[in-house]
């Protein structure tokens, strides 16, 4: 085995290795079309690597012209792959000299398969067999020049051109690095490839071709801008990460704090709610001080008396630690829950206000609704949101018009539908589009980040939130939320 075995397949190796690397990257990733266009000329270097290791053993005309051809061709789609590659990848250059490249060497070409003739030679007259350094031997053509060969080279050199120029343009755009050694490796390759062959084909030289050797410079210097890309989209893909990780906390931060003001609208409900188990509870103990005062005391009522005391005490409690779940700052936490219990939950922790209010509330879930994956607390947020802005929404009207509807039905096979209706002026067409943005509201005093969190939530848990206009009057707010199950919740 010897050094000319060895070298063009390793070459041909080094050419398939990054074609495929920026094939890869190139599939997934911008700039696609550029990686794209220089994967295909790593590859046509790949394929000018293996004919020209052929052309050393081709010693008959039989072998040699269809080598030789073939050569032309990938040479050719070189050509053309990088002119294309610089045109896309550098954004510049003159339209014009990328244009000539093609066809320039199209009419060189063509001689190939002329009767009689070829791009390089008219006429071959012999093979001979030359011997280079280490002793290794190698087949060589004789023949006639072809003066038409002056085409591809006048390719060679309108590319040189253009890519100087476009280099010269990204440099003076400050894209120097790029310009630097992009550029140049592609100038020096065809310098050094084109200048090679020249010197064989007008024999001066007498050597195999070494096309696919030069391209190693370039080989070289993508792999170092391949380096820089890489290097660059990791530094980013980390600060993104980073950002992520900030745009979370301030999430969680405003949803707390939504939660919170949320609270302060309740605070009227939550007195109504514990005023009156506390009331029982109070009027119960008397009723048994009565009791304990006879003689006999009746010890039966006093039975019925504790177990109210009891009751009133969890009914208590219940509303105690509805507020304090809901106050705590916690992550999703998604889990199977009846969309039923839900508006239960809700209805109980508004039902006080909306007395203080004097709107009539209405709960209405269609039977038999499948189980949804969500989060109780988050969720609960989203419908005391809906339903205290519905409350508001209808404050101005006559109490017997006071009304707010809150609904569930299951619209398709994929996901339960829950609605907030209520009768008031509606929303202007206008703003429709902007309800959910952070920060805008149409309430005089309001924060805009309650339906803004809203939204948040739901899309957090695979749902969407939008708000219509009724026919008549008033709005309607409404939100998806998936199934867990196909079985109806118990």
């Amino acid at each position: 085995m010897n050094w000319i075995t060895i070298a063009w397949p390793m070459v041909a190796s080094a050419c398939l290795t990054l074609g495929l690397i920026e094939l890869r990257i190139g599939l997934t990733q911008p700039p696609r079309a550029a990686r794209l266009l220089f994967a295909l000329s790593a590859f046509a270097v790949a394929g000018i690597s293996g004919l020209e290791l052929a052309l050393t053993r081709a010693d008959n005309l039989a072998d040699w012209w269809p080598l030789m051809r073939w050569l032309d061709i990938a040479v050719g789609l070189m050509m053309v792959s990088l002119t294309a590659f610089i045109w896309v990848y550098f954004g510049t250059g003159s339209k014009w000299l990328a244009l000539a490249v093609p066809g320039l060497y199209a009419v060189g070409l063509a001689f190939d398969y002329l009767p009689g003739s070829g791009m390089t030679y008219q006429q071959i007259t012999g093979f001979r067999t030359v011997e280079t350094f280490g002793g290794v031997t190698f087949n060589l053509a004789e023949g006639v020049p072809n003066p038409w060969n002056v085409f591809p080279y006048l390719a060679v050199l309108a590319l040189i051109v253009f890519v100087v120029d476009a280099s010269a343009r990204l440099w003076r755009r400050g894209g120097r690095w790029r310009a630097a050694v992009v550029g140049g490796s592609i100038v020096l390759f065809f310098l050094v490839g084109g200048g090679q062959a020249a010197l064989i084909e007008t024999g001066a030289v007498q050597m195999p071709y070494l096309i696919s050797w030069a391209y190693l410079v370039i080989l070289v210097a993508m792999a170092s801008e391949l380096h820089a890309d890489v290097l660059a989209a990791a530094q980013l893909a980390s600060r993104l990460q980073d950002s992520e990780m900030v745009l979370q906390q301030l999430r969680s931060q405003l949803a707390h704090a939504s939660r919170v003001s949320l609270m302060g609208q309740l605070a009227s409900a939550l007195a109504h709610e514990l005023n009156q188990p506390l009331g029982a509870i109070l009027r119960n103990a008397e009723a048994a001080e009565l009791f304990l005062a006879q003689d006999p005391p009746d010890l039966d009522e006093l039975r019925a008396i504790l177990l109210d005391i009891r009751q009133d005490d969890r009914r208590a409690s219940d509303v105690i630690e509805r507020l304090r779940t809901l106050l705590k700052r916690r992550s999703l936490a998604p889990c199977a829950l009846s969309v039923g219990d839900l508006l239960t939950t809700v209805a109980a922790l508004t039902r006080g206000d909306a007395a203080a209010r004097q709107t009539r509330l209405e709960i209405a879930a269609a039977p038999g609704l499948p189980l949804v994956m969500g989060d109780a607390v988050h969720l609960q947020q989203v419908l005391l949101n809906l339903v205290l802005n519905a409350m508001d929404a209808v404050g101005h009207l006559p109490a017997e018009r006071r009304q707010v509807r809150v609904g569930a039905q299951r619209p398709d096979e994929r996901a339960v539908e829950v609605s907030v209706s209520d009768g008031g002026h509606g929303i202007a067409p206008d703003q429709l589009g902007q309800l959910f943005e952070p920060f805008f509201t149409t309430k005089p005093h309001g924060m805009g980040i309650g339906l803004a969190i809203s939204r948040t939530i739901i899309e957090a848990h695979g749902g969407r939130i939008w708000a219509e206009n009724n026919g008549s009057d008033g709005a309607t707010f409404r939100f998806t939320l998936p199934l867990v199950e196909e079985s109806p919740a118990p």
